[in-house]
């Protein structure tokens, strides 16, 4: 087994960093985009040429969903059209490709928890760029696993929870979206789904990935402020008053049964995981 990841310095890749080494592949290498940007063909077909890699982790991607609104151009490279020179090269090269999406393909509208095969029709510019890459993979790449997963936060840069406990320091109170749901899932967790997948190759394919139970952005900062014993006033609004550049989905949550029924690692809840990365971050 050799192993390529790219976007090394990423929120993901940081974390995948330590879980990766699980699997004592024969080669391991994480790359970061002045290691190689997956827009450039050439940059991409020369990494292959080196590594010669049997599996390939993508995690490079444009992440900032409001810019991507005023950025499309670079969120489509990047998140979309990128992903043709990875196909390409896992096709010459046999390699099987693990990507992550995102529930911003799907327009939030459904009452029910979101299936793998339920139509996207994302509502904003960043889940737009992540749905070409999707529909790229699929139709070129059968050795592939596109991983959607939701409400991503860990160490390795600022993220809704580092975000709103330095609110919490510099102000009295702090207003939070009380209407969108979703299952908030710390890196670690999706590490460990990934080690998980490589190791027990289920069927190939699209999988929903995300912490048990689900939550309001709202709730989810009230039990961790509480957890920090943070003395900050929370305010509920509704989406319609929290302006944003993207519209953000309301109803988020991915069902995760195709994953559960696959025999593959069973996450925990959202709370005790965020209550790990707490404590692993010694902020209780």
């Amino acid at each position: 087994m050799r192993i390529c990841c790219f976007g090394k310095d990423g929120l993901l890749s940081t974390e995948l960093q330590a879980w990766l080494p699980e699997l004592n592949p024969l080669s391991l290498n994480f790359l970061s985009k002045s290691d190689c940007d997956i827009t450039d063909k050439d940059a991409v077909n020369q990494v292959f040429n080196t590594y010669c890699p049997t599996h390939v982790i993508n995690a490079a991607a444009y992440t900032k969903v409001d810019d991507c609104e005023t950025d499309a151009s670079t969120a489509n490279l990047v998140n979309g059209f990128a992903l043709d020179h990875l196909i390409d090269a896992c096709n010459q090269y046999g390699a099987a490709l693990i990507h992550f999406s995102t529930d911003y393909v799907f327009n939030g509208t459904k009452e029910t928890p979101y299936e793998e095969d339920d139509l996207p029709i994302p509502i904003n510019a960043y889940g737009a760029s992540k749905l070409i890459a999707e529909t790229a993979i699929r139709s070129r790449l059968i050795e592939h696993y596109i991983l959607r997963v939701q409400w991503v936060y860990g160490p390795a840069k600022p993220n809704f929870v580092s975000t709103i406990l330095r609110l919490a320091k510099e102000k009295k109170e702090v207003h939070i979206v009380n209407d969108q749901f979703g299952s908030p899932t710390s890196t670690t967790s999706i590490s460990k789904a990934v080690v998980n997948l490589i190791l027990n190759k289920p069927e190939y394919g699209t999988y929903h990935f995300r912490t048990l139970k689900h939550t309001s952005w709202y709730d989810f900062a009230v039990y961790f402020l509480e957890k920090c014993k943070m003395n900050v006033a929370v305010i509920p609004v509704s989406s319609s008053e929290f302006k944003t550049k993207a519209k953000r989905p309301k109803n988020g949550v991915l069902n995760i049964g195709k994953w559960i029924y696959s025999d593959l690692y069973t996450p925990p809840t959202w709370e005790n995981d965020v209550l790990n990365y707490l404590k692993k971050e010694k902020l209780i």
